[in-house]
């Protein structure tokens, strides 16, 4: 039922902000500086709708958005709260928006909502952007900052003009690696990639009532477990979203929780001999560096030729094991190897690459370490994660001993999990065909995701489309030194998004990007970001601190 005019209730208001919630049968409005604000009300309980008005503008927002609505099966979602911020609000530096909460209610009474946030900017460029989660979700994506990778001194996407929106993929985490909540089907399935289009379903409806019109382009943009869901909505949904860029993915997400947990069976054999310390590690880290950093033609602290680490790994080798124990040794190389299985996963897969740790990426530095914190504690941190994935997304068990976890016997179990979590399908020709654009980002540094599993995917990708058809939607970018979100060598910025914009509307393909290192020591250096297989190697003359110093390099 749309509420009459006759059933507003006009408020003056004298706070920060202006706030209106459904509380039972009746809107709550907290009020708002210089402005007077109309309120929809309603006594009816059967509310629908309720208008907002600032000095200049009138919104609607929809207080029900039915199941009818939403592209997968939910209970329709409701709209608990929303809040205009003023332009001149302490701490705002999105400009004037109207921020929206609510839920999505699932089939399953006993499934948690999926809570979502809206921003919708007064002055709209016409085009939204959905935000992906990281870990195993379970906290409220606000989507009103700026998103990983950017240049901090940029606008956020919500100044520019973006729609942003995120969620909490469908269930309230206790605890980081909490993952109790897979137990139940429909909070699995939300959390693997249900709720991505559920939430993006419900903000366009958000997004029409709003502005009266839909959107010229869907975006989304992701890290780490948000990677993964970047490539989800590519591959699952590809006529729904016109641009996507991915960084870092955990795109085999089955066979690496597997991988890790086997790691931390390692670490603790033999009551721990295998261990690593936080400060060998670093003896460890500083000798492969010391070896391997200047094979890109300069000593910067940066291992950029990860070929060339690659062939000096017997060397390197060779030269820890005046540093750690033969035990420590064997923990290292079972870091690096990969792990097989005697049958396939999603997608005809059937190994997980292992850990570049000697290419440079460390196990272990200021921000994560997988060894854990003592010989036979087993937490180290992709332990961990591995444990909580094989005990309630794969065995579907929380009382499961991951120590006791045998793949084969556990194959179909295995198979089915892959099939819903993995993003690893290469036929995106759907995406293709609709017009989308990728953009791929994983960093030589990454300490907890391995690149050689973006690397895999990508030649799938190249061999399913061919290298010169591929690059006309899809570009794979290997940053340098680049951690996982934090790192000690390399923090990544650069426009992706607006490259990605530009790609898309206009058909400029990226060209000449940089990208920028944003790390409190080292901030403001900067390199070329090149296409896979290239990396940066320095001319021999000028300054080391600048890309124009830095020619592309291939294998």
């Amino acid at each position: 039922m749309k509420i009459s005019k006759k059933s507003w209730t006009a408020v003056s208001a004298f706070a920060t902000s202006c706030v209106f919630m459904f509380n039972g049968n009746s809107a709550v409005a907290s009020t708002n500086q210089k402005d007077s604000i109309v309120i929809a009300t309603s006594s009816s309980t059967n509310q629908k709708d309720f208008k907002v008005y600032d000095a200049s503008s009138n919104f609607t927002i929809p207080a029900e958005i039915p199941a009818s609505k939403i592209g997968l099966p939910t209970s329709g979602a409701t709209i608990s709260s929303a809040i205009i911020v003023k332009s001149d609000e302490k701490g705002n530096l999105n400009g004037e928006y109207c921020k929206v909460l609510g839920a999505i209610h699932p089939v399953d009474k006993n499934a948690p909502d999926i809570n979502f946030q809206v921003n919708l900017p007064v002055k709209w460029n016409s085009k939204i952007l959905q935000y992906g989660g990281g870990g195993f979700d379970g906290a409220l994506v606000t989507a009103d900052n700026g998103y990983y990778g950017q240049m901090v001194s940029d606008p956020t996407p919500l100044a520019q003009g973006y729609v942003t929106f995120g969620s909490d993929s469908g269930h309230v985490n206790s605890s980081y690696w909490d993952s109790k909540w897979a137990l139940n089907d429909e909070a699995l399935n939300n959390f693997a990639s249900d709720q991505l289009k559920k939430t993006k379903d419900t903000a366009l409806e958000i997004v029409h009532a709003f502005y009266k019109s839909k959107p010229s382009q869907v975006y989304f943009v992701g890290g780490s477990n948000g990677g993964r869901e970047a490539l989800k909505v590519v591959q699952r949904f590809p006529t729904e979203y016109n641009g996507v860029i991915c960084y870092f993915p955990v795109l085999n997400w089955v066979p690496k929780a597997i991988t890790d947990s086997r790691n931390g069976d390692a670490v603790k054999a033999n009551n721990g001999a295998g261990w690593i310390s936080p400060e060998q590690y670093k003896l460890v880290n500083q000798t492969i560096l010391g070896m391997d950093d200047g094979l890109d033609g300069v000593k910067d602290g940066i291992i950029s030729n990860i070929y060339g680490a690659e062939k000096n790994k017997d060397e390197v080798l060779k030269a820890l094991k005046n540093i750690v124990s033969d035990a420590q040794i064997k923990t290292l190389e079972t870091f690096a190897s990969p792990m097989k299985f005697n049958y396939p996963l999603a997608n005809g897969l059937n190994t997980m690459p292992g850990y570049p740790v000697f290419k440079g990426a460390p196990l272990a530095d200021m921000y994560l370490n997988q060894f854990g914190t003592a010989p036979t504690t087993r937490d180290g941190v992709m332990t961990e994660s591995g444990d909580a994935v094989i005990k309630n997304m794969i065995v579907r068990d929380d009382n499961f001993n991951p120590e006791n976890f045998d793949t084969d016997k556990w194959r179909d179990k295995i198979v089915q999990a892959s099939e819903l979590l993995d993003a690893t399908n290469p036929d995106i020709s759907a995406f293709k065909n609709n017009g989308g654009k990728l953009i791929l980002i994983h960093g030589a540094g990454d300490q907890i995701v391995t690149f050689q599993g973006t690397i895999d995917y990508y030649n799938q990708l190249a061999n399913k489309f061919g290298k010169d058809s591929l690059g006309e939607f899809v570009k794979f970018y290997m940053v340098p030194g680049n951690g996982h979100y934090n790192s000690e060598t390399w923090n990544m910025g650069s426009d992706t998004l607006g490259a990605l914009d530009q790609w898309v509307v206009n058909n400029k393909s990226p060209e000449n990007l940089i990208v920028t290192d944003q790390s409190e020591k080292t901030k403001g250096r900067t390199r070329p970001l090149l296409e896979y297989p290239a990396y940066p190697e320095y001319k021999g003359s000028g300054d080391v601190n600048s890309a124009g110093s830095f020619i592309s390099a291939t294998p």
